[in-house]
């Protein structure tokens, strides 16, 4: 095996393809590495497993390679070590070679792993003797220190079948502890390996085949530290964690996947599973234990077991097509911002040069970084450190006051005289007046950006009352636009959606069914003069009736047409979700967005995918918690929390004590959104939510200093409980509680029925603002480290306790 180390990390990585990654609990490797050092030239001395350069060493993660089966009975081989100029070891590469039949054949590897320092290519590092140097330093893990890159790669032209190969790194869970990130899920488990995450393809869905959500990352963390981070541009990628192991049921075809829209949801399962082991009423899978990060030759159904159908197969990545034009094809001038515009393309054109070599090699490479950082938080601020930063936060306005928007109350049934009813009756209830979202069915026809002057007979007017009783107003859109109308008719002659050659169905090439009808085409957002035209359309709406920001409602690749063309190929179906929130969303200050990749430098609400009006953890009330943790780890501070109480789809209404205990959950969330009207669900509604705003607005400033703070290094806005102590191992499985910074912690009831539960404080003294003392007495003191078992919650209270200090009462 080789060794290398990294800061405070040490990695093993052998010739059977297992790596290891340590973390030192001391600084004594000073000394191994100057022995080390005297005899850099000798790779075999250097790859002797039994050299122990330290061994206080605490092991932090483990992971392994997917060799292909024609690698088996094949013992890899150390063929490169890497030293920097101080002649350090920095990399190695471990090659598994066909076996010969001819002693003079050349010897041509069957897949190869390179292993590289993180902070490698520093001023220090002058990498010598390293194959393919320029590989694995980019973007996606820019500044890591503490940890290693690895590249594994799989040589197609040896394989038996490359149509169904994978280059796949697997890290185990179980060493590493409990994990968070990566995505959000349908069935949002906190942490992830409480579920069965299926492996399925990795980019942003609406209900994905697997149970991807409408936002995803590739980072996760555990609670020991260790932060796995993966090249987000990997063409065809794919994920899974703790998958299930398949049973005769699955192997029949009972397990086969397939992506959805509309009312074809209703009846499917919410996935992911959970896992047995975490599933006390047994209904659970048993997973493999493994984090599976995977570069496929293509998207495919697969086979066997949890076969998965979506809308990109057939579709394929720019990076399989190089195109030498591509080389001086320009953007500049093309966009408002030029100089956030231009790094985007130059470096989609570097990646593409990059992957051209892997194709023209016939080559599928997976790229992933392993840290080994002290605490779960530490390995969390790590992988956030490489994202983008927002240049501003959200209004304050958003922030301060709950949005009101007409969909889950009227749903297509909206007009003019129902919006402004709807505000009026708002304020007659005595609750804050801040943004009025006019959702679906306000245009003439889907695409057409102007009103429908049937249903809003002077939408100027209506504006115009709307502000004059406090409310901003803001639209719903999307990058859809139906055949009959003047938008596309327009559009279509300029080339400004996307095509397809191919049928789907009996839709025109190019249209797709989405949750609505009739079948729309989609806005090419690789187009410039496409996204100029979108845009003055949207402003001109803001300049006719004085509206002032916009809902960006879908934006996920899974709508486009199967085999889908776009002028500006595409390496990742992910990049058109970063085209709709980079050129489109971010050129208007109050915006909100429910989809992303990539997209953490844009500072709108992103809001989370539509909740059902239900009480469980599948896509219900419990699923929030776990969602807005998700959304921070991923770094996404400015969550929305979709709408409370649900959308009310399929019938299901929210009844009192859940729109109650939804809204208590949502209070100290970063924003809240209201649609169906307390006052709807019970005479008392109103009253008992006033409650819940009434400890925000005792929390809100400190929210909106939150949100400052945000832009600067994503720290989360809403954090898990192990970030206010990551070392507590009581804090890694808490999913239904979350701190608003350091010093406030958030405990609602998110179960039917119950009046009380148990709350965990961490290390402090900690006091429930939300306890009324009739006598006046002052309030209780609770020393933290501890639960609060039983803890006192009827319908009216949101337990919400905030640190106080050690001196200033007597701890109880």
């Amino acid at each position: 095996q080789v060794e290398l180390a990294d800061g405070d990390a040490v990695v093993r990585a052998g010739v059977d393809g297992r790596v290891s990654l340590f973390r030192r609990a001391t600084s004594s490797f000073d000394g191994a590495k100057k022995e080390l050092s005297s005899r850099r030239d000798d790779v075999k001395t250097f790859a002797d497993p039994d050299l122990d350069l330290d061994r206080d060493l605490v092991l932090v993660s483990s992971a392994r390679v997917g060799l292909p089966p024609e690698c088996s009975g094949i013992t890899g081989e150390v063929t490169r070590v890497s030293f920097d100029r101080r002649g350090e070891p920095c990399g190695a590469e471990i090659s598994w070679f066909e076996k010969k039949s001819d002693k003079d054949e050349e010897d041509v590897p069957l897949a190869t792993l390179v292993v590289e320092s993180a902070s490698c290519g520093g001023d220090e590092c002058d990498v010598v003797t390293r194959r393919r140097a320029s590989r694995l330093r980019d973007r996606w893990n820019e500044g890591l220190k503490h940890g290693f890159v690895l590249d594994f790669s799989v040589f197609l032209t040896k394989l038996s079948d490359p149509d169904h190969a994978s280059a796949e790194i697997a890290v185990d869970l179980a060493t590493s502890g409990d994990w968070f990130g990566g995505g959000h899920l349908m069935r949002q488990h906190w942490p992830l390996n409480s579920g069965c995450w299926e492996v399925g393809p990795h980019y942003p869905f609406d209900n994905g085949p697997n149970g991807v959500n409408t936002l995803v990352s590739t980072h996760w963390v555990s609670s020991k530290g260790a932060a796995v981070l993966c090249d987000p541009d990997t063409p065809y990628l794919h994920v899974g964690l703790n998958a299930p192991k398949s049973n005769m049921w699955d192997n029949l075809g009972g397990s086969n996947r397939a992506f959805g829209v509309g009312i074809q949801n209703a009846t499917r399962h919410v996935l992911p599973m959970d896992c047995t082991r975490h599933d006390p009423d047994g209904s659970g899978r048993e997973g493999d234990g493994s984090l599976r990060l995977q570069a496929r030759s293509r998207f495919a159904k697969g086979k066997g077991a949890f076969q998965m159908d979506h809308p990109m197969i057939g579709w394929e990545s720019s990076f399989d097509s190089y195109d030498e034009a591509l080389d001086t094809y320009d953007f500049s001038g093309s966009f408002d911002d030029d100089s956030f515009i231009e790094p985007h393309v130059e470096r989609s054109m570097e990646r593409t040069k990059m992957k051209h070599s892997e194709v023209a090699n016939r080559c599928l490479s997976m790229r992933v970084a392993l840290c080994a950082l002290p605490d779960v938080r530490a390995a969390t601020e790590t992988c956030l450190a490489t994202l983008p930063r927002p240049a501003a936060p959200p209004p304050p306005e958003v922030i301060r006051a709950p949005i009101w928007t007409t969909w889950a109350r009227y749903k297509q049934n909206v007009d003019q005289k129902k919006t402004l009813t709807f505000a009026r009756e708002i304020l007659h209830h005595d609750l804050p007046a801040s943004v009025m979202e006019i959702d679906d069915k306000w245009q003439a026809g889907y695409g057409e950006l102007d009103f429908d002057m049937t249903k809003f007979p002077d939408p100027k007017e209506m504006v115009d009352e709307l502000h004059a009783l406090g409310f901003a107003v803001t639209l719903w859109v999307m990058p859809f636009v139906e055949e009959d109308t003047d938008a596309y008719r327009e559009g279509s002659e300029k080339g400004y959606f996307v095509t397809s050659k191919r049928r789907h169905g009996n839709l025109k090439p190019g249209f797709f069914k989405w949750w609505n009808t009739p079948p729309v085409v989609a806005l090419d957002v690789t187009n410039p003069d496409a996204v100029n035209w979108f845009v003055t359309r949207l402003k001109s709406l803001q300049q006719r009736y004085g509206i002032d920001g916009f809902k960006f409602d879908a934006g996920e690749p899974c709508f486009l047409p199967r085999m889908f063309e776009t002028r500006e190929a595409l390496g990742h179906p992910s990049e058109y979700t970063r085209y709709w929130v980079e050129r489109v969303a971010s050129q208007f200050a109050l915006a909100e967005v429910r989809t992303g990749h990539g997209t953490t430098g844009v500072g709108v609400l992103t809001r989370m995918g539509d909740r059902f009006s239900e009480w469980g953890s599948g896509n219900g009330l419990r699923s929030i918690i776990p969602t807005l943790l998700t959304s921070g780890v991923m770094g996404y501070p400015f969550c929305l929390p979709d709408m409370i109480g649900g959308n009310a789809y399929f019938g299901r209404r929210p009844d009192r004590e859940l729109l109650v205990r939804w809204a208590q959950a949502n209070a100290l969330m970063p924003a809240m959104q209201f649609s169906i009207a307390p006052w709807d669900a019970g005479a008392d509604v109103a009253e008992l939510i006033k409650q819940s705003l009434k400890v925000r607005e005792r929390i809100v400033d400190v929210m909106i200093r939150l949100t400052g703070e945000a832009c600067l290094d994503l720290a989360p806005m809403c954090r898990p409980m192990w970030w206010l102590d990551p070392t507590d191992e009581k804090t890694y499985r808490i999913a239904d509680q979350f701190a608003v910074g350091d010093d406030v912690i958030v405990a609602p009831v998110v179960t039917r029925g119950a009046v009380t539960r148990d709350v965990y404080l961490t290390k402090g003294s900690w006091v429930d603002i939300s306890a009324e003392d009739d006598d006046g007495a002052e309030r209780k003191t609770h020393r933290g480290g501890a639960w609060l078992f039983g803890y006192d919650a009827p319908l009216h209270k949101l337990p919400c306790f905030v640190r106080v200090d050690d001196d200033a009462r007597d701890a109880s």
